[in-house]
């Protein structure tokens, strides 16, 4: 019996190795922020970080900054950028902050939340979570 230990000895310490860089490495893919939908910002998000894919339905350019409506089938958000804006019509995934811009008018809040820019990513993510 000790003798076949011994033996597999070297394969359970390379299982228990693997195992724990698959732990590790599972548990910080979890540290991304989440992935919402445009339905999903609220008050309660403001200053978070979120990931949020949509397609490009309207383009703003400013002096020094644009801004570029998103729409994910669950609404339409505003995101403003520093940086070159997307073309309309494309599929895009963005990491943004989410914030809100009041706007008091004859007793009513007319603000709306819209999305500051931090980083678009590289291929659009599956938008499906």
């Amino acid at each position: 019996m000790l003798i076949s230990y011994l033996k597999f000895k070297p394969v359970i310490n390379k299982l228990k190795y693997i195992s724990l860089w698959t732990i590790l490495l599972s548990s910080l893919a979890g540290c991304q922020a989440p992935q919402v939908a445009v339905e999903q910002i609220s008050a309660k998000k403001i200053d978070k970080v979120v990931y949020l894919t949509g397609k490009v339905v309207h383009l703003a350019p400013f002096v020094d900054n644009a801004a570029y409506q998103l729409e994910d089938g669950t609404g339409k958000v505003w995101v403003v950028t520093t940086k070159t804006p997307p073309q309309k019509g494309q599929k895009i995934s963005i990491k943004g902050r989410i914030e809100y811009q009041s706007l008091p008018f004859a007793e009513q809040e007319l603000g709306d939340f819209y999305l500051v820019e931090i980083e678009q990513l590289e291929s659009p993510l599956d938008d499906s979570k």
